[in-house]
């Protein structure tokens, strides 16, 4: 006849291993909802930085700012089509001067029914990424008092000595540069606002006021 165990033995015994059971579940189930958090956490470490961005970028598109005020922007561009964020301020907007164009080597024929207009950017990398040849001047536009675009002035290698605006070549996190952009404005009309386009968006840029 088989051993059977007292039925206070097989009850304390069922406890056991029920007890085992559920300890074993437990903690089967905290590792896998600690994977989870892991995994999550990691997921958002990685996304993170683009969301901060978004969130502060291109608050701004569409609005007109005072000339001096900055504004974020999600950065699209750049030779490595890196992602990234920047802090932009027009700065000043001002006359030049043919007598400087010329000095520049510009044809004074090409320039006689336009005033040409110097307009300062300040750029700053306020993302996670350096950026190679990020051509952070070329987006900066001028609209003038007539909603015309103006042109900007190509002079190939020479820069007006008065208006530089050679991009760094790289610009790494933290860092932060003055350039300069000569616009040709038609005689008799006034500049009206700068604009600069935000990310790839160029229907919503960022504008600021020509003038204090």
């Amino acid at each position: 006849m088989p051993n059977r165990l007292p039925r206070t033995a097989r009850s304390d015994t069922a406890r056991s291993g029920t007890a085992l059971l559920c300890a074993l579940g437990v903690t089967l189930l905290g590792l896998a909802t600690t994977g989870c958090e892991d995994d999550t956490a990691a997921a958002s470490g990685r996304r993170q930085p683009a969301t901060r961005a978004d969130l502060a970028a291109d608050s701004d598109g569409g609005k007109t700012l005072r000339l001096g005020e900055p504004t974020s922007i999600t950065y699209k561009s750049g030779s490595d089509h890196m992602r990234g964020a920047l802090r932009v301020t027009a700065v000043k907007v001002r006359k030049g001067t043919h007598a400087e164009l010329r000095t520049a080597g510009v044809d004074a024929s090409d320039v006689r029914t336009t005033q040409p207009y110097y307009v300062t950017m300040t750029f700053e990398n306020i993302g996670e990424n350096s950026l190679h040849y990020p051509f952070l001047n070329t987006p900066t536009g001028l609209e003038d008092t007539g909603g015309v675009d103006d042109q900007p002035l190509i002079t190939g290698d020479t820069e007006v000595a008065a208006c530089r605006g050679k991009d760094p070549d790289d610009f790494a996190v933290g860092a932060k540069v003055s350039l300069c952009k000569v616009f040709l404005v038609p005689n008799g009309i006034r500049p009206s606002v700068v604009t600069y386009s935000t990310g790839d968006d160029t229907k919503r840029p960022v504008s600021w006021k020509a003038t204090p």
